[in-house]
């Protein structure tokens, strides 16, 4: 179904609505959850890229997370969402099985990189940014270096992925990250009347029940289970959970905090119920 505008200025719009005591308690909200130690000992946390009024705590918790595990430097994924015809049909050759190598979007890209056009009005970390911007200026601090990747195109073969070797060369001297809204649901993403479920527990139960499926995918390395399970969730972290496996491993995985945010006012007729699985993911050693 289509937005009512692009989702970049939707949620710029949003951003540039609250007020500075917003912020903060945004940034305050963060501390509910302590992720410094995990990241500074190999861990790592996907977070979402939603609505910040009713996630950022969830996005807080990992700028956090990543100032206090004393890195150098962080690594973050984020999601390549298909913005333009050109990436919807790159990615629907990569479900057919094709060969997508010789997409402009296949591989790692990201500032230094190349691939601008695909990313530069992409909207996944620029909560995260806002967020990392706002903290290290209220600490005073000289943040470590933060290096920008976006994933694309994987294909259940994530050691073949363009760009790869320079990833995993970054990483391993990295904090690593990744932004993922692991379940959208409802009128809005085109499914089956009678097989939606409203926002409430069952919702929830839904939802939990399917990102632990999909995190047990990762854990076994099962690339191509994950990515046809994200087709079924409507999981948009097909290239950025991927990667973060690869490069870190079946790391232990649990759920720190999820909740459905309705989402259905980003589309024309507000076809509700329309939602999303915010969800805060810690992976451990």
């Amino acid at each position: 179904m289509k937005m009512l505008q692009s989702a970049f200025d939707h949620y710029l719009e949003e951003r540039n609505s609250i007020s500075p005591a917003g912020i903060q308690k945004i940034l305050d909200g963060g501390r509910k959850w302590s992720l410094g130690t995990t990241l500074a000992s190999g861990g790592s946390a996907i977070f979402p890229h939603t609505y910040l009024s009713q996630c950022g705590d969830q996005v807080a918790a990992v700028v956090h997370g990543c100032l206090d595990s004393g890195a150098d430097q962080v690594v973050i994924l984020g999601v390549l969402h298909q913005l333009s015809e050109e990436l919807i049909r790159a990615r629907e050759r990569e479900l057919e099985g094709e060969d997508v190598t010789q997409e402009g979007s296949y591989g790692v890209l990201g500032p230094g990189v190349g691939g601008d056009r695909y990313w530069k009005e992409e909207y996944s970390l620029l909560n995260f940014l806002f967020l990392w911007e706002k903290e290290v200026k209220q600490r005073g601090i000289r943040p470590p270096r933060l290096i920008v990747r976006y994933p694309s195109l994987t294909a259940g073969n994530p050691s073949r992925l363009k760009g790869v070797e320079e990833l995993k060369s970054l990483a391993k001297d990295s904090v690593v990250v990744a932004t993922g809204d692991l379940c959208h649901h409802g009128r809005a993403y085109g499914m089956d009347p009678n097989e939606i479920i409203d926002s409430g527990a069952a919702g929830k139960a839904f939802a939990h029940r399917q990102i632990e499926e999909a995190l047990a995918l990762l854990r076994r390395g099962d690339y191509k289970g994950y990515l046809e399970q994200c087709g079924v969730i409507r999981n948009d972290s097909r290239d950025t959970g991927t990667l973060l496996r690869y490069l870190l491993g079946p790391l232990k995985s649990r759920i720190l905090d999820l909740r459905l945010i309705d989402v259905s006012g980003l589309f024309h007729g507000h076809p509700a119920p329309s939602w999303v699985a915010a969800s805060l993911i810690v992976f451990e050693t």
